[in-house]
């Protein structure tokens, strides 16, 4: 009986690596998009847990400023520094389970109006105890809504959501409330400490910088974070609401 040339056993071969090829890719390609998914959820999650923070407490918590966010809660019983507006979520402080660092959302907090302060807000004078916190939180978020956006707080360029070449430079600068970046993967290939978070995320969550890409930068080859920003006329709007 005549058997296979090697001709023919090489062509086999051939065909099968290239199968064995595509099926490796796709099951690449699903568990990314199910890890980007996993951080949406956990971006919203997180959101959702500072508001109903800022519910209870009349405020925003303080960013957990431990290098890696190992704390999982606000600094100290000494309070909130007024220097610090980027840090790591603080999940126990929120009622959220900590996770693993390479699944913790970077937070950074609008603190830039001198005497609005919507993580340590002071109700006026004659507002006595202020128990709705309409005249410290509530005060603390109209005067964020109305300054001027700048680089002095944490901000995004909204024309990054279609030009990916725009990072932390040019027209269009917009201050949240709060932002929250979520990683997935070194898209980037930046291989950094924080290797999960994309440029222009990286130093954002290295402590150098304050801009993140916008909310609505759809992911590509290079670039896969998740960022989630509440507008402070956003938080207002839904603080007054829940307080009636």
């Amino acid at each position: 009986m005549q058997g296979f040339s090697l001709l023919e056993v090489a062509v086999v071969i051939g065909v099968l690596g290239l199968l064995a090829i595509a099926m490796t890719s796709a099951f690449d390609n699903v568990q990314q998009l199910r890890s980007r998914k996993a951080a949406i959820a956990d971006a919203e999650s997180a959101r959702n847990a500072l508001r109903a923070f800022a519910l209870r407490n009349k405020r925003l918590p303080c960013p957990d400023t431990s290098p890696h966010g190992d704390a999982g809660r606000e600094p100290g019983s000494g309070g909130c520094p007024s220097s610090v507006d980027v840090g790591w979520l603080p999940y126990e402080s929120i009622g959220l389970a900590l996770p693993v660092r390479a699944a913790r959302l970077r937070y950074g907090v609008n603190r830039s109006v001198a005497g609005f302060d919507p993580v340590a807000p002071v109700p006026a004078a004659s507002d006595g105890l202020d128990l709705e916190g309409t005249g410290g939180f509530g005060a603390a978020l109209t005067a964020l809504a109305t300054k001027p956006a700048g680089t002095g707080a944490p901000y995004y360029i909204a024309l990054s959501a279609t030009d990916p070449t725009i990072t932390c430079a040019g027209a269009g600068l917009v201050n949240p409330a709060f932002v929250l970046v979520a990683p997935v993967a070194d898209s980037d290939g930046d291989g950094s400490v924080h290797a999960g978070f994309d440029a222009p995320n990286l130093g954002f969550a290295t402590g150098v910088d304050k801009c993140v890409a916008s909310p609505a930068r759809p992911a590509s080859m290079g670039y896969d974070d998740v960022v989630v920003a509440e507008s402070s006329n956003a938080l207002l709007g839904w603080f007054l609401a829940s307080t009636r």
